[in-house]
């Protein structure tokens, strides 16, 4: 069942006492507990993903630092620059992992550098919570009974579930059965690409069309026109934001007015940025909007005093990001350990509820089967109102705060 859950004064003292206890007190000399944070910080995708992962890590790390840490010892974020390149990926993973001796790790933006760099953490008994890349193999490819003991964890509404959310909108909500498909040629593209025409064909459907473009093109007009004259009532992307929104200038360009829909990438912030009001009612999935109540809006003015900026270019990364970290803390003090080992099976088996969060409430996040923190009824639609994402729907607005349910 949906369930609204509101935070309260009384919810952080609560927590602030589960974290800070006297046992715990005569640790606060101890070294820092070292965390590493990863993800592109310069280069592709930084402004938008890369940014805002780091951004909520930050706020989460001041918010945990203010109440005392965990066992007593306040959280150090180690960050690397993976600058969206796989090699680069591997390269940063090893040096936390060697050099820095982190005990776990959040982050990864994109699914072609996490797919490389998760197996050294796996390799080297490290946790992993990737936050924001949504590639389905990143976490498939470690699991039982292939893999005993995974590491890998992942808080974002992987490309097994966006796909269901956007065709159940597209065609369950607004009776769109005939859609065309586009998408990048990076890993993220062609993944979420397969597993959109996968779920069609569970609803033995197929695409009108399927088009593709190379990350950095400018001029889709005649992929538009292709999918037009395929007889598309819609058009869907999965790519990243800066090619969505030269989607969308091509469309306007070629007088092509079908609606627009994509996967979450579209409600970063240089997508309604790049394409101004071409932009205006393109839907997608997405787990948080900023500003929907009183519980974002105080991460949000956290975020942008922190962060010294004016707005999250990435909404979503944020918050993921910050639900990550939260999760990982509990389980560090479930362990009551930094040992990796521990800190794996506390996540897999987690006693506390995990409150105080920006996203959901969650309960159980991950298991032994199931590294997915993110279920089904927790991503809803959202859509691009005068350069804003809002809700889609008035339902979502008001359950946004999800109890994780299978």
């Amino acid at each position: 069942m949906r369930k609204r859950v509101l935070m309260s004064v009384a919810g952080v003292a609560t927590l602030s006492a589960m974290l800070w206890s006297p046992l715990n007190a005569a640790r606060a000399e101890e070294a820092t507990i070292r965390i590493g944070v990863i993800g592109p910080f310069t280069g592709k995708s930084s402004t938008d993903m890369g940014e805002s992962l780091r951004g909520g890590a930050r706020v989460f790390q001041s918010d945990l630092n203010q109440i005392g840490g965990v066992l007593g010892r306040k959280i150090e974020l180690v960050e690397r620059d993976d600058q969206a390149r796989p090699e680069v990926g591997v390269a940063m993973a090893k040096e936390l992992i060697e050099k820095e001796k982190v005990v776990a790790v959040v982050g990864f933006a994109n699914t072609g550098v996490a797919l490389p760099a998760a197996k050294v953490f796996q390799e080297a008994h490290i946790p992993l919570i990737i936050s924001v890349a949504t590639g389905a193999a990143i976490t498939r490819q470690f699991m039982p009974p292939a893999v005993p003991n995974s590491y890998i964890f992942r808080l974002a509404a992987s490309d097994n579930l966006q796909p269901v959310a956007m065709l159940n909108d597209a065609i369950d909500k607004r009776k769109l059965t005939q859609i065309a498909i586009l998408h990048d040629d990076s890993p993220y593209g062609q993944f979420g690409k397969d597993s959109l025409v996968a779920e069609m064909q569970k609803r033995k459907m197929t695409p009108v069309s399927i088009g593709s473009f190379k990350v950095g093109d400018q001029d889709m007009t005649t992929q538009v026109m292709h999918a037009k004259q395929s007889g598309a009532q819609m058009i869907m992307l999965y790519c990243l934001s800066t090619e969505a929104a030269m989607v969308a200038n091509s469309m306007s360009k070629a007088k092509v007015s079908l609606p627009l829909a994509g996967s979450w990438t579209l409600s970063q912030r240089s997508f309604a940025d790049m394409a101004s009001t071409n932009v205006d009612g393109a839907r997608m999935p997405v787990t948080f909007i900023e500003n929907d109540s009183s519980r974002s809006s105080s991460f949000s003015l956290s975020y942008l005093r922190l962060n010294n900026v004016k707005h999250i270019p990435s909404a979503v990364s944020a918050a993921q990001t910050y639900d990550a970290l939260r999760i990982l803390s509990l389980a560090i003090m479930q362990a009551n350990s930094t040992e990796p080992d521990k800190i794996r099976d506390a996540l897999e088996d987690m006693k506390y509820e995990a409150t105080s969060t920006v996203i959901s409430r969650y309960k159980k996040p991950f298991s032994k089967n199931d590294h997915e923190a993110i279920a089904q009824n927790m991503v809803f639609t959202g859509e691009i109102r005068k350069g804003r994402v809002s809700f889609a729907y008035r339902e979502d607005a008001n359950s946004s705060l999800m109890v994780r349910t299978k």
